[in-house]
């Protein structure tokens, strides 16, 4: 691209995998080929390097970057970090042993936001522009459901107090604690909640479980895509170096 971003390393989770669910594969989820980056590839022609893994948190990211950097093959122009959705989920078996109890995050907001500034500073320590994403927003009811096919569902009403929107404010807090730190460390990023928020489509956008969008919502995320990752300005130019 003109902007010198032509090479792209990953760091995420499913979404940006491209993880589908309610396929009628019998599968509990499916990686389909057209996963957003990969879409948007094909038209702006980057080299892409996407290390997304199904279930990842943020500190097993961490630890693949540093692996890549020990290595000495995190060589890339720009680092697309995406990660909270996982963070932010609870485990849900030991929710369900006992559901009147205080149960913390995967990974707690403090921890989250600590890691991800520390692979923000890792990518800029060795010259390679970060670049952040917020989160799809949750479809709260889908993602009830989901959760209450998986587990009794009354300990998770117990749990959530019978409001199931307490798991979208959880979501949405992290969400909007990687936006808030982007606009105080000088990150770029990419406002897919945002984006997703407006679309009056937004339901038809999303999988059955209501947090994974679907290949229409990986088309649309790889539209933004092609719009927000030409704009970007390197941090580190080529010419620089």
């Amino acid at each position: 691209m003109e902007n010198g971003i032509n090479r792209l390393f990953v760091y995420g989770d499913s979404i940006l995998k491209g993880a589908v669910t309610g396929t009628g594969s019998g599968h509990l989820f499916d990686i389909t080929k057209n996963d957003s980056l990969s879409l948007a590839q094909k038209t702006l022609g980057f080299e892409l390097n996407n290390k997304s893994v199904f279930g990842n948190i943020i500190t097993k990211g961490m630890h693949r970057l540093e692996r890549d950097i020990e290595r000495g093959e995190f060589s890339a122009d720009l680092a697309v970090i995406e990660f909270g959705g996982n963070d932010c989920d609870y485990d849900w078996g030991e929710v369900c042993k006992e559901p009147l109890k205080a149960h913390t995050q995967r990974v707690p907001s403090a921890q989250f936001m600590e890691t991800l500034d520390a692979m923000v500073r890792l990518c800029r320590e060795h010259r390679v522009t970060p670049f952040l994403m917020t989160m799809p927003p949750l479809v709260i009811d889908r993602w009830h459901a989901h959760i209450c096919r998986g587990y009794d569902a009354e300990k998770v009403a117990l749990f959530t107090g019978n409001a199931p929107e307490v798991l979208y404010r959880n979501h949405e807090a992290y969400s909007t604690r990687i936006l808030k730190y982007c606009y105080e460390n000088n990150v770029q990023f990419a406002d897919m909640r945002l984006r997703f928020a407006e679309s009056p489509q937004f339901r038809d956008l999303m999988c059955t479980d209501g947090i994974h969008p679907n290949e229409k919502g990986y088309a649309f995320m790889a539209e933004i895509w092609r719009q927000e990752l030409p704009k970007i300005k390197a941090e580190f130019p080529p010419h620089a170096q």
